[in-house]
């Protein structure tokens, strides 16, 4: 490990499009579309803050950009290049903070992250989400959205040719290596998704309970190499999102998150860290509110991220 030198901010300018995916004469195919934001982004509450510079270091802010994969269809190329863009960003030594766009992206961060350090690399995944996104596409009637998928996709249960060759994640990551909470919005079919690929989960008391957190965040952090820590916007009460898609009912305070972001962080395995969810170019609903608490989210990450398992400098 060694203490940050630089970050790397990768921004988002599409909007969340409702993209699927379906199994179609055995072969994953997608529907998908491009979309750009009408209203004010998230981004620039976090640019006019400074909000970046609570790492304390050099920063360089990039936007992800289809037009470098316009021979894909747009979940695929964008998707590509959110990959290319941690994968450059691991590689030159950079922290990398992932301060736009849905977690339908999140197996395109884990597998830049791969691609950056070797497949041998042991990633662990620290998912902070009210869901678990881990529906299975092939078992699944008709096409299920990307955001059902990201975490089944990552341990390797589902579209295994978009893991592999359009987010660059060619090993799975382990169960075993991931630690997921608070996932409140679970079916039969979700847990027992979360329960066959081995996936610890977090409930919402241990959530809320710092030494209980601090301490499975410890253990995941003595049996991999690096974290990438995910955090979705829904893990928050309804009351700190108000221009969230839509409401999702119960929800921790944002002081309980900051502080779990930051006991991750203190780990010093954190390579990557994303904050997804928080622009639905919703803002006539209390936008700035919602932009807010995605600015705290970030700083409180950032504040506390003071080392990177990514060698010597």
């Amino acid at each position: 490990m060694r203490a940050i030198s630089k970050l790397k901010v990768i921004e988002c300018k599409y909007c969340y499009a409702n993209w699927k995916a379906e199994i179609s004469e055995g072969k994953e195919h997608f529907t998908s579309s491009i979309r750009e934001f009408c209203q004010p982004r998230d981004i620039q509450l976090y640019h006019a803050c400074g909000v970046y510079d609570a790492a304390g270091v050099p920063s360089e802010v990039c936007d992800v950009d289809y037009e470098r994969y316009r021979q894909l269809a747009p979940c695929e190329g964008i998707t590509r290049d959110f990959s290319d863009a941690v994968y450059a960003g691991i590689r030159e030594g950079s922290a990398v903070l992932v301060a736009g766009g849905y977690c339908n992206y999140a197996p395109a961060v884990a597998g830049g992250i791969q691609r950056a350090l070797g497949d041998d690399t042991a990633i662990g995944l620290v998912w902070i989400d009210a869901h678990a996104d881990n529906r299975i596409v092939e078992t699944s009637d008709g096409p299920v959205r990307m955001v059902g998928v990201p975490l089944s996709t990552m341990v390797g249960q589902t579209l295994p040719a978009y893991r592999k060759d359009i987010c660059g994640l060619k090993v799975p990551l382990k169960g075993e290596h991931v630690l997921a909470s608070d996932i409140r919005i679970m079916d039969e079919a979700t847990a027992n998704n979360l329960c066959k690929a081995n996936i610890l989960r977090l409930d919402a008391s241990v959530f809320k309970d710092a030494k209980a957190w601090e301490n499975a965040v410890k253990e995941l952090a003595s049996r991999v190499d690096v974290i990438y820590l995910s955090v979705d916007a829904d893990i928050l009460k309804a009351k700190y999102i108000p221009a969230y898609e839509k409401a999702v009912p119960y929800g921790q305070d944002l002081d309980v998150v900051m502080r779990n972001i930051r006991l991750v962080m203190e780990t010093g395995k954190v390579c990557a860290y994303s904050v997804f969810c928080i622009d639905f170019d919703h803002y006539e609903r209390a936008g700035k509110y919602t932009y807010m608490s995605g600015l705290q989210l970030i700083a409180a990450g950032l504040s506390n991220w003071s080392q990177v398992p990514l060698g010597d400098a």
